[in-house]
């Protein structure tokens, strides 16, 4: 069963700032696709579950989500 996704305003602003990096952008395509599959087999970290939507609330690239 394939999940709905909820884009929040966040997340979208997130992604903004990395559209100029095609390599990072086609990265979270992918693991977008993969979450939106299986969602309980990733951590809940970014994104919630309800029902069968998955909304997307941030997205940070690794050398920034921790500082």
């Amino acid at each position: 069963m394939t999940y709905k996704e909820i884009l929040t305003k966040p997340f979208l602003n997130d992604v903004k700032d990395i559209k100029k990096d095609k390599v990072l952008l086609d990265r979270l395509h992918k693991k977008m696709d993969e979450i939106l599959e299986k969602p309980e087999h990733y951590p809940v970290k970014k994104y919630e579950i309800k029902g069968e939507e998955v909304v997307f609330w941030r997205f940070k690239h690794h050398d920034y989500a921790y500082d």
